[in-house]
C-alpha cells in the first residue's frame, strides 16, 4: 500500500510536473530541428524516417503529458477536500501535520489514514458530507511516498495504463513474429497454406488480447507465445513426416479445370462457385475456361493456370522432403513401387531426396547434402 503525506497532496503539481513541460519542450525543439534538417535533405531517406520516428515519439511524449495535466486539474477540486480533512484529523488528534499520511488524494470510503504512529480506517457517507475514523492495523508495512516520483510512461492513476508494459509487450510480440518469420523460413507474413493462415490469425491475437491486460505480466506474455510457437513447429515438424497429416491440415492442390473441362464436384466441394472461379481466370489474363489446359486450387487459395497457348504445363514435384507427393503421383498414373525402382535405378532411397522433379518419364533428384557423422 502507498501512503501518501500531506505535503505531496498539497504539492502534488511539483518540480516533476516542471520537469514534464521541460521535456515537451526540448521533444517539440528535435522535432522543429529535425524537420528543418529533413527540409534541406529531402532527397535523403534517412532524414525522412528520422522526422517520422522523432516526430512520433514527440507526439507520444506530448500526448502523455496532456493526459496527466487533465486528470490533474479534474483532480484538484477533490485533493483540496482530502486536504482539509486530514488537516482537521491532524488537530482531533494533535498530531504536526507532517506525520499525516492518506492511501488517496481522493476522499474515499475505506482510505486509509496515518496520523503519527496510528493507523484509521475513514469511512464515508453516500454523498460524502460526513465521516467517521476507526482504528485499524495494516498486514504489510506501507510504502511512504513523500514527493513526486518520476515515471516516463506517466501512468496517471491506479486504475491507468501502464505504458512501459504495454510498449515492453509490443517489443516482445515484435520480436516473436520476427523469429517465428526467421525460424519458419518464410520472408513474410503471407500464408502459403491452412497452418499458415491459423498461425497468423492465433498470434494476431495473443499480441492484441494480452498487451492491453495488465493482469498478464509480460513474463507470462513470454510465456504464452512460447508455448503457441512450440505447438506450431510441432505440427509443422509433423505434417513434413507424414503426407496425410499434411494433406489433412493443409490440404493438397486440386485440379479444377482440366483440357478445358470445369470439374464442377469438385470445385463445389472446394468453395468455389462460378463467379469465383470465373474471377480467378481473369486474374490470371483467362477469359474463355475452354482454353484452360489445366487450372490448380493451390493451397494457399491461388488459382494456377495454364492454356494450350503455353510452351509448358505445369509441373508439380513428385518427391518433396523425402515424401512421396501423392496428388502428383497420381496425376502421373505412377504407383509407389514405381517410384521406388526409379530411385533404386539412381541408387538413392526416398528419405535422401530433397526434391524430385519427374519429366519425359525421367526421375530429375536434388539430394539432401550428406554429414559426416563424428563420434
Amino acid at each position: 500500500m502507498n501512503l501518501y503525506s500531506y505535503q505531496y497532496l498539497i504539492n502534488n503539481f511539483s518540480a516533476v510536473n516542471y520537469f514534464y513541460i521541460g521535456l515537451i519542450i526540448v521533444v517539440a525543439a528535435i522535432m522543429l530541428l529535425t524537420g528543418y534538417f529533413y527540409y534541406r535533405n529531402q532527397n535523403d531517406f534517412r532524414f525522412r524516417n528520422l522526422f517520422i520516428l522523432v516526430s512520433l515519439v514527440g507526439a507520444l511524449v506530448i500526448a502523455l503529458q496532456a493526459g496527466r495535466f487533465n486528470e490533474q486539474r479534474s483532480s484538484d477540486s477533490q485533493t483540496g477536500q482530502t486536504v482539509q480533512v486530514l488537516k482537521t484529523l491532524a488537530q482531533q488528534k494533535h498530531v504536526p501535520i507532517n506525520k499525516v499520511y492518506a492511501s488517496s488524494n481522493v476522499l474515499s470510503d475505506g482510505m486509509t489514514v496515518k496520523l503519527g504512529k496510528n493507523f484509521y480506517l475513514l469511512h464515508m457517507n453516500n454523498d460524502k458530507t460526513n465521516y467517521s475514523v476507526q482504528k485499524t492495523r495494516l498486514v504489510n508495512p506501507p510504502k511512504y511516498i513523500n514527493k513526486g516520483q518520476f515515471k516516463f510512461w506517466g501512468s496517471y492513476s491506479n486504475n491507468g495504463v501502464d505504458f512501459g508494459s504495454v510498449a515492453l509487450k509490443f517489443i516482445v510480440g515484435l520480436i516473436m513474429i520476427v523469429l517465428q518469420i526467421n525460424l519458419s523460413g518464410k520472408g513474410n507474413l503471407a500464408p502459403s497454406n491452412a497452418l499458415d493462415q491459423l498461425q497468423n490469425y492465433i498470434l494476431g491475437g495473443i499480441i492484441g488480447g494480452v498487451i492491453y491486460n495488465s493482469q498478464i505480466t509480460v513474463m507470462q506474455f513470454v510465456a504464452i507465445l512460447l508455448i503457441w510457437s512450440i505447438i506450431v513447429f510441432a505440427i509443422k515438424y509433423l505434417t513434413s513426416q507424414s503426407n496425410i497429416l499434411d494433406t489433412i491440415i493443409n490440404g493438397a492442390p486440386q485440379v479444377l479445370i482440366y483440357n478445358g473441362k470445369i470439374n464442377v464436384k469438385r470445385s463445389l466441394k472446394n468453395g468455389i462457385n462460378a463467379n469465383e472461379l470465373t474471377f480467378k481466370l481473369r486474374s490470371n489474363g483467362v477469359n474463355d475456361f475452354s482454353k484452360v489446359k489445366n487450372a490448380t486450387l493451390e493451397q494457399n487459395g491461388q488459382l494456377t493456370v495454364t492454356t494450350f497457348d503455353d510452351d509448358e504445363s505445369q509441373n508439380y514435384p513428385l518427391i518433396t522432403d523425402g515424401q512421396i507427393n501423392l496428388p502428383a503421383m497420381k496425376r502421373f498414373s505412377l504407383t509407389e513401387d514405381e517410384i521406388k525402382e526409379l530411385l533404386k535405378q539412381q541408387h538413392t532411397t526416398l528419405k535422401d531426396v530433397y526434391l524430385g522433379q519427374y519429366q519425359d518419364h525421367k526421375l530429375d533428384l536434388v539430394i539432401y547434402p550428406s554429414n559426416k557423422k563424428i563420434l
